[in-house]
Parts: C-alpha cells; structure tokens; sequence
C-alpha cells in the first residue's frame, strides 16, 4: 500500500517549530545540552522524513518506473480522515497485469470532493504498480 502525499503545511512548521523551540530551550542551560537537541532534532526530522515525506518519493518512483496496470474498484469506504477538507478513501482494488495473476490490495487514496462519483465499484482505474513489491500500487490522474 502506497500513502499519498497530502500533508497540511501547518504539520510541517509544527514540526519544525517544537525542533527549534526545544534547541532553544536546552541550548540555554549548556553546551551539553546543545547536543542532546541537535539529537532530538536529528530525530525529529528523520522522523518526518520517514513518514511523510518518503512515502511521497516512493510513490513518484513507482508512477515514474512502475508496470502499467488496470485496476478494478471492488469495494470502496471512507476513512474518515480529512485533507484540506477532501476526502481519504479506503479501496480495495483488484489488480490486472498481462503477465501476472490478478490479485487485490487495499490502498488509502485523496480524493478531490468533485471527483469522489469516480471512485466507485465496478470502475477502472489506470495504475502502476512496483516490479519489486506488487503491493505498492500508484493510481494515475485521468
């Protein structure tokens, strides 16, 4: 299952903000502390890096190099999680290649609310999926 990319900006200076607040903070007391922030901030940001920025990176490589595929929506929900205020939607897709049994995964997908009715069972979508790991699937904007 690949996660999209689409986190609020505000996340990201959150992030950031405590980062440099705490630096600050123990920066005051002594040099030695200084570099117990610099860990906590190496860890911070391995941290957002790790989950929210790779999973993007992983996802444009897999459009760019992945196999063509088509994809069958079996089953749709919504997962109640919003970003700026667009729906994320559970699916259950079930994946057709020309070399390879088909096979299903679930994937958690951003969805525009004008283009939600596209999202519905029993309709293809164009995907591409990783030669490495078949589980890791891309859907392609029409």
């Amino acid at each position: 299952m690949v996660k999209q990319f689409g986190l609020p900006s505000y996340v990201i200076w959150l992030f950031a903000g405590l980062a440099f607040v705490t630096i600050g903070i123990l920066a005051v007391f002594e040099w030695t502390f200084g570099i117990a922030a610099f860990g906590l901030t190496a860890g911070v940001a391995a941290a957002g890096y790790w989950f929210f920025f790779r999973p993007a990176f992983v996802e444009m490589d897999i459009m760019k190099a992945g196999e063509p595929a088509m994809a069958i929506i079996l089953k749709v929900w919504e997962t109640g999680i919003t970003i700026d205020h667009n729906p994320r939607i559970g699916m259950r897709l079930e994946i057709r290649t020309q070399n390879k049994v088909p096979y299903e995964v679930e994937v958690k997908h951003n969805v525009k609310k004008d283009s939600l009715k596209m999202f519905q069972t029993g309709r293809t979508l164009n995907v591409k999926i990783d030669s490495r790991d078949p589980k890791k699937v891309a859907i392609l904007p029409k």
